[in-house]
């Protein structure tokens, strides 16, 4: 097992050279390349970026099973075939070391993080070639170096949100294994993990790096802002990352850097970003201002047989085959029928019907791409604006003037704009329990289920044959990799 882990590194570290040398007719074996090579040219260190994306965008990562994974861990969602390969045991709670679900993905993050760490580190070893020879200038070195980092924190984060116990739980938990260089054998591979506390200081070290290094983007929103890390992403990526430490005045440091101080809310600086008039239209135009970052796909550049969002979230009836009629929305479940939201809110009626085995079902209706060519969404506004929303409530208030029950009602509002605005929260309870119920039906199908149910110590709750998982449970998390406890003699199980 130990050889054939090393040939796998190999193969991942060499992987982020393949691209530049496509126009050789006679290439050198890639076994012998020189990294100096792969650096001598603003062209092919733009190449190497590109293969780092691709990482990320994979459908067996952010490019779909993350998303789905996170959302399906929860009660939104029935499981209607049973399958094994498309979430079945993540729905039902069953997972174990040998899961195929926990290995891959676990490996996915890992490839898209030592990509990254190989870029570092060949971008630092070139450092005085690439500026000497003005191969790339001081802006464009610190941009792609900004870039890796703001990625490189996203992932250990996405790591632990189903790998490790919430910050919230036991900050001196086991969190992620900080693998900061890059790996081209499996010489180094024995590593034990780093607590969450630790594990968290080194994904805000890296975004508050990559923020300093990216230079200041200004302009409407565009694709190249969407599908690229910049600065208001990085800083929006924070008040996530500060959330989850129920770091409440750290998100107000960071949201407000983004967020203007009353409503209608946008961004003051850098790219603009505000919520879009049209919900319905973010999952069809996705450039929309909203849009922070997305993974981009296309008719030619496909997440994958059963990884895309489609597959899973989409129905699929007589002439419209897009999904595959995999998790229907729960209709018994605590968000359907919590009686907030009236039948003509936007995210409520962005749904297909149909009538499966003389059952009735529901199907989101974000995704509709066949082939399954959908913008995969990781972060949007709407996100920041209800981060924002819980810490302003936490730390100055949620009387019906303040500023959180205003950034609550900009997104409740935007999606009924009919209704009456949001008033007369009583207790923080009350206004933390209205707000999660507009997360999550804003965000129905994007990923973000798990991890407001972990962040807060909450249950997930029972579904249909399954039973209810809280905190205290050992399936409240995900075992390790069992590919990963193979190879390495130090890390710690879950």
């Amino acid at each position: 097992m130990k050889k054939l882990f090393k040939i796998f590194f190999i193969i991942t570290a060499l992987t982020i050279f393949n691209s530049c040398f496509d126009e050789l007719l006679e290439p050198v074996p890639e076994t012998f390349m020189s990294d100096l090579s792969v650096f001598d040219s603003k062209e092919r260190i733009e190449s190497q970026v590109r293969g780092i994306y691709s990482s990320f965008k994979s459908g067996s990562y952010l490019g779909g099973r993350f998303q789905v994974y996170n959302d399906i861990r929860g009660d939104d969602f029935l499981n209607l075939q049973s399958n094994g390969v498309t979430g079945y045991q993540t729905w039902s709670h069953n997972v174990d070391h040998q899961s195929t679900e926990v290995i891959t993905l676990w490996r996915s993050i890992y490839i898209a993080i030592n990509r990254v760490n190989l870029f570092i580190d060949g971008l630092e070893d070139n450092k005085d070639k690439i500026l000497t020879e003005e191969i790339l200038t001081q802006e464009e070195f610190n941009q792609y170096k900004g870039e890796s980092l703001g990625l490189r924190a996203i992932a250990y984060h996405n790591l632990i949100q189903l790998y490790a116990q919430p910050f919230n739980k036991d900050p001196q938990a086991w969190g992620a294994i900080l693998r900061l260089t890059g790996q081209r054998s499996s010489a180094d591979n024995d590593m034990a993990r780093s607590t969450l506390k630790d594990t968290y200081i080194q994904i805000l070290q890296d975004l508050d790096d990559a923020e300093t290094l990216l230079p200041t983007l200004t302009g409407n929103n565009k694709a190249e802002y969407i599908t690229r890390v910049h600065k208001n992403t990085v800083i929006a990526f924070k008040t996530r990352v500060k959330l989850h430490m129920n770091d409440y005045a750290g998100v107000i440091e960071e949201g407000n850097k983004i967020v203007s101080t009353a409503a209608p809310f946008s961004s003051p600086t850098g790219v603009k970003l505000s919520l879009n008039a049209n919900f319905q239209q973010i999952f069809t135009d996705y450039t929309t201002p909203e849009s922070i970052i997305s993974m981009p796909m296309s008719a030619v550049e496909l997440p994958g047989t059963q990884n895309g969002l489609a597959h899973y979230f989409s129905v699929s009836k007589s002439g419209m085959q897009i999904g595959n009629n995999e998790y229907a929305i729960n209709q018994e479940s605590y968000l359907w029928t919590s009686g907030v939201f009236a039948d003509n809110d936007a995210r409520v009626q962005l749904v297909d019907s149909v009538t499966l085995q003389g059952n009735d079902r529901i199907f989101i209706k974000k995704y509709q791409n066949s082939p399954h060519s959908d913008w995969a969404p990781v972060m949007r506004y709407a996100e920041v604006l209800l981060n924002l929303a819980e810490a302003e409530a936490r730390v100055n208030g949620f009387g019906d003037a303040s500023r959180a029950v205003a950034l609550l009602n900009a997104v409740y509002l935007r999606s009924n704009p009919s209704a009456p605005a949001l008033s007369g929260f009583t207790t923080i309870d009350a206004f933390i329990t209205r707000l999660m119920l507009e997360r999550n039906m804003e965000f129905l199908g994007e990923g973000l289920k798990n991890m407001d149910i972990q962040r807060t110590l909450g249950t997930h709750r029972a579904k249909d044959n399954v039973e209810a998982v809280g905190p205290d449970n050992p399936k409240y998390v995900w075992p390790i990799s069992q590919e990963e406890i193979n190879t390495n003699q130090l890390v710690q199980p879950n």
